[in-house]
């Protein structure tokens, strides 16, 4: 996570016009670290990943811990002339022995991966070669849904019956030039839009901490609340801390008040997301990968710059952000405890 952030700042130190972008993976890096470590499996005859674009600086920093990558390419961040540098995205041409496929520009990515899939499924119904075993994975964000190539052939994996492909969507609510859907709920439209397509839909919205509140809210008022709650005042109240969200969102009813009465603005203000916890993700991962007889697409509810605080933390101009100065830095070392 450190390096992903350290590598974009420090190229654009250098060189201003590189650009980069520091609040994808920030938002994502739970998303990615499940997946590596328990679900993505490599090798000859492993699984395919498709990789959100933006979110390539997290997987050269994984790559740099793992020996694959050295300090001299991560120092060549979006610097590919005369060769040894990193591309910007996700591109086996740049980068052959690095990525398996292109997923920019927008929308590419996700039709790519549903003709990938069919095409395993053809070798595998022709004889041709063992496919069983392999997964088709791919990692979108939110906005990128909005292209219609994302959306052009999804009844197709639904009647193909794809049920080695796994959409996993990072909604953390915004894109290139604001909130994907400012007055509406973009998970709400997705899950829709999947499942009348066709596809098996599993939602991953709150944190674990959430859970007791659920257990305990006999009268459904968060259930309420949440449905009532619109994208970008989501995105207000996740840039705010635990007394603003005690105040704005439980505060608006005495019933929501009551069932956090017992909770500090310090407990209220770590209510994580559930794209962000660990042990949510695995077992949304771990019902996608089983599942028969359908595609499966994972929503999963995060914050753009998670971690960053007051440096861009679902702030609107998180995804432009391509420098930090040092408190910002401290900052973000201290928010994830980092032997720095």
């Amino acid at each position: 996570r450190w390096n992903a952030l350290a590598m974009v700042v420090r190229a654009n130190q250098a060189y201003g016009e590189l650009g980069g972008h520091i609040g994808s993976f920030a938002s994502a890096a739970e998303i990615f670290e499940t997946g590596f470590n328990h679900f993505f499996r490599g090798g000859d005859d492993g699984d395919l990943v498709f990789f959100q674009p933006h979110s390539a600086p997290g997987v050269y920093a994984r790559a740099f811990l793992e020996g694959r990558l050295d300090e001299s390419q991560l120092l060549r961040y979006r610097q590919e002339v005369g060769g040894g540098g990193l591309s910007s995205y996700p591109h086996p041409w740049l980068m052959p022995d690095f990525w398996q496929f292109p997923t920019g520009s927008m929308g590419l990515g996700p039709i790519s991966a549903i003709y990938q899939a069919r095409f395993m499924r053809y070798l595998a119904d022709r004889g041709l070669l063992d496919t069983s075993a392999r997964h088709v994975w791919g990692i979108w964000g939110d906005g990128e849904m909005d292209e219609p190539e994302s959306i052009g052939a999804l009844t197709l994996a639904a009647r193909e019956r794809l049920d080695n492909l796994t959409f996993i969507v990072n909604c953390n609510l915004q894109r290139l030039d604001g909130p994907v859907r400012g007055n509406h709920q973009i998970i709400q439209e997705l899950e829709s839009l999947f499942a009348g397509a066709g596809w098996n839909v599993i939602k991953v919205l709150w944190g674990s901490e959430w859970d007791a509140l659920f257990a305990r809210d006999h009268s459904h008022a968060l259930l309420r609340a949440f449905s009532e709650t619109p994208d970008g005042e989501y995105q207000t109240l996740g840039a705010k801390d635990g007394r603003y969200n005690f105040e704005r969102f439980f505060g608006r009813d005495p019933a929501l008040r009551e069932l956090v009465s017992h909770l500090s603005e310090a407990q209220i203000d770590a209510l994580k997301r559930g794209g962000h916890d660990l042990r949510k993700l695995h077992a949304a991962m771990r019902a996608a990968r089983a599942h028969e007889g359908q595609p499966s697409v994972i929503l999963a509810k995060t914050k753009k710059g998670y971690g960053m605080g007051a440096a861009g933390e679902s702030r609107m101009t998180v995804h432009q952000q391509k420098k930090l100065d040092l408190d910002a830095l401290r900052s973000f070392r201290n928010r994830f405890d980092l032997p720095l």
